[in-house]
């Protein structure tokens, strides 16, 4: 199946700093974010135009992260963040891989995959029959089926999957409980990668660290929490690299990352302070790079019980926002404002509703005289988190303009956690951030019924009806109307008020090529490369 890009997405960077070589045929393009700036192909964005085989390349490179690496399982416990994704895309492979220019999934472990059933529940895949992994065993069904079954704590797949029939050494069909156009999607994500079974058995501590991929890790160098040492994988099935090794370390402290980089310690930084930005772009030996990412933050009612099961006082906090002004003192100068709560790379997103709600001090007002004097309302906030703190801050002040008194209830991230559970949310109202992936069928995750990610505890009977239908639909135009219809819900409920899309930047050494973004963070460096 084949995902129809989302006009979206070109509002979108989607950029390949190219020149060292992508494996499996992915183009090496800069897209401009908004369309406000220029592209720039693959040899301008790395100072030339020189054949990459006449070139020479160091032979290592330091990458610096903003946060640890704690787990080189792809299916490990804790590991689904943007850090990780990044290590997965390194040293193992998906079966699928998402192509962030067109929208569309393209074979990677899998040459051929088609659904069995109008219902999309089994899907039937050929397996490329060349690859090994780093151990030397070949890649085989066995090891797929293997992967799936042992994911247990990820509720995108195990909301989905039921088993694996293997039907040879490169053949298999994979079953699903309940049918979804989009696993294909969910399959292409670094945490999805396939591991060796028989290396997994082996060694249940560190076998899930051998992959296909075009990194190998070196368990010598590895320091938990700290440095992670990797060494090319020269039988890889792909194109192999043009570095040798590449350390991934932790520098907590962005002023640390900065002055690491400008010293040369280390040729790649990720997340820039907002106050560092000109900074950077002002040294002729850095490049920069600002962009949109996929981040939604949002603020959220408890629906099911307290002040938010008013709708007026919904809708009051919703035009109560002013979203420009909370953007600006966070600090985030490349946020993109959110218009519809739905994820900004999807392919139907929109912002055509009935009643579109913007900034408007006196509708507000309205709406707040509607309810009935009940206008006292809680925030709970990870009021540890510098940006969560300014937003809080910020609402009550707005909020207090057309007559709302909020109280911020100050927990940290694992109080936002405990409080917010779906079965026993405790919260008013709160703010929080989601990463939202590229496929529509992910909002399921903050609408379905009975998930700790549906902050609003929304129960909704058209919005289920919807995600059930719309999953499993494979008429593109049907399955617009259905997430269309979603937003529209929620757009004239407010369960939620989307409030903005972040930004981020990664800055590096001048010429560095073979850096490939993805707005959802899912950054694959496997062929990141420096002429000398």
């Amino acid at each position: 199946m084949k995902k129809p890009l989302s006009v979206v997405l070109a509002a979108l960077l989607a950029v390949s700093l190219a020149g060292c070589g992508q494996s499996g045929g992915t183009d090496a393009t800069t897209a401009a974010a908004g369309g406000a700036q220029e592209q720039e192909t693959a040899t301008e964005a790395a100072g030339g135009t020189q054949d990459s085989s006449e070139k020479n390349y160091r032979e290592h490179l330091t990458i610096a992260f903003e946060s640890q690496i704690t787990e080189m399982d792809p299916q490990g416990n804790g590991n689904a963040n943007e850090i990780h994704a990044k290590l997965f895309s390194m040293t193992h492979d998906t079966l699928f891989r998402y192509n962030v220019e067109t929208g569309e999934v393209e074979p990677n472990l899998a040459t051929e995959w088609d659904w069995l059933d109008d219902a999309c529940t089994k899907l039937h895949v050929k397996l490329r029959d060349d690859v090994t992994f780093q151990n030397g065993n070949p890649l085989t069904a066995e090891d797929v089926a293997f992967t799936l079954d042992r994911i247990s704590s990820d509720t995108q797949i195990t909301n989905y999957y039921d088993h694996t029939e293997v039907q040879g050494d490169h053949e298999l069909t994979i079953v699903l409980k309940t049918g979804n156009v989009d696993f294909v999607y969910i399959l292409s994500r670094p945490f999805d990668s396939i591991v060796n079974k028989a290396a997994v058995e082996a060694d249940p501590d560190f076998g899930a660290t051998i992959g296909t991929g075009a990194w190998i890790n070196n368990l010598d160098g590895y320091v938990a929490g700290d440095t992670i040492e990797l060494v090319r994988n020269d039988n890889y099935w792909g194109e192999v690299p043009k570095t040798k090794s590449i350390t991934l370390v932790y520098i907590a402290n962005s002023s640390s990352r900065l002055m690491a980089l400008e010293s040369d310690e280390v040729q790649l930084i990720y997340k820039l302070a907002s106050t560092e930005i000109d900074l950077a772009k002002s040294n002729s030996k850095i490049e920069v790079k600002e962009f949109p990412t996929t981040r939604l933050y949002y603020f959220a009612f408890n629906t099911a019980a307290g002040p938010g099961t008013d709708v007026n006082l919904r809708k009051a906090v919703a035009y109560a926002i002013n979203k420009e002004d909370l953007i600006a003192a966070v600090g985030d100068t490349g946020a993109m404002v959110a218009e519809s709560f739905y994820g900004n790379a999807m392919a139907y997103l929109t912002n055509e509703f009935d009643e579109k709600i913007t900034y408007d001090v006196e509708k507000a007002r309205e709406y707040v005289a509607k309810c009935g004097g009940n206008t006292s309302l809680k925030l709970m906030a990870n009021t540890g988190d510098g940006i969560f703190k300014t937003m809080s801050e910020v609402l009550q002040e707005q909020f207090r303009q057309v007559g709302i008194t909020l109280e911020i209830e100050e927990v940290d991230s694992a109080g936002i956690s405990a409080n917010t559970k779906y079965a026993s949310a405790t919260h008013e109202s709160m703010i929080y951030s989601i990463g939202t992936n590229t496929w529509d069928s992910d909002m399921g995750r903050l609408f379905s019924v009975g998930t700790n990610s549906n902050k609003a505890i929304v129960d909704d009977s058209r919005i289920s009806e919807l995600l059930i239908e719309g999953s499993a639909c494979v008429d593109t135009g049907e399955r617009a109307s259905y997430y269309k219809e979603i937003q529209a819900i929620n757009n004239e409920q407010c369960y939620y008020v989307p409030l903005y899309y972040s930004s981020t930047t990664i800055a590096y050494t001048a010429g560095l090529e073979g850096i490939v973004i993805n707005p959802t963070g899912y950054f694959d460096y496997s062929h990141v490369c420096l002429p000398e």
